[in-house]
């Protein structure tokens, strides 16, 4: 069952912001790269450490702990094949931003 949650204003979300919320027991982030919302797990899959610290540059996410690079757009980790955060959908309402996961996570 797909859900939505809110996670802020547009402003909230400058070009290289992030803002992270947990749902459930996941943390979720929106990335703002160069004015592209990507809603993407926040967890890093090396130790779990949140990514909302890390940078952003080019559609790459990297973990501000041990380098860790994953493709925005995908999830995609470039340092480890086969590895990859869960995406999801964003949506922009008005000026407010959403968004939609599976409730099953």
């Amino acid at each position: 069952m797909m859900s939505k949650i809110r996670m802020g204003k547009l402003s909230d979300f400058p070009p290289g912001s992030a803002l992270e919320k947990r749902i459930l027991a996941r943390r979720v982030a929106i990335f703002n790269d160069n004015g592209t919302l990507y809603g993407i797990e926040s967890d890093c899959k090396h130790m779990r450490a949140s990514l909302v610290g890390g940078g952003v540059k080019d559609g790459v996410l990297t973990c501000k702990w041990h380098g860790w690079r994953y493709e925005l757009s995908s999830g995609r980790c470039l340092n480890v094949k086969g590895v990859k955060l869960k995406r999801f959908e964003v949506t922009i309402d008005g000026d407010e931003v959403f968004l939609h996961y599976d409730r099953t996570i």
